[in-house]
């Protein structure tokens, strides 16, 4: 699965495209812990091109999340359409990881120290 992402400074951008899964995490979790990114900050999904996200997504996002707050690292969502976000607050993420309207927000944000 080819995982269209980028490189801003200390954030890693990912962009999944259709329905997010478990395999869907699993990719972006792959391509986090992968040496050639260089990124050290911030994992932000830009869920813009996210058509739906199942049950077995949102708890491996958390999961994610989770092994990423060890190492001082952190999840930040952006431009989710209506439905992924209903989703996404129906189930409680946000109050695990933040949700942005844009990525260009989500980056700003990501520039700022973060507390764990």
């Amino acid at each position: 699965m080819a995982l269209p992402h980028s490189v801003r400074g200390k954030v890693l951008v990912c962009s999944p495209e259709g329905d997010v899964d478990e395999a869907t995490v699993r990719g972006i979790a792959d391509l986090a812990a992968a040496p050639h990114t260089g990124w050290s900050h911030v994992l932000i999904l830009d869920m813009g091109s996210a058509t739906y996200i199942s049950s077995q997504g949102v708890a491996s996002l958390l999961k994610l999340q989770t092994a990423l707050a060890l190492q001082k690292r952190h999840i930040a969502l952006a431009s989710p359409s209506p439905l992924v976000k209903r989703i996404l607050y129906q189930a409680g993420i946000a109050s695990a990881m933040a949700i942005h309207a844009t990525v260009e927000d989500a980056c700003t944000e990501a520039e700022k120290p973060f507390r764990a």
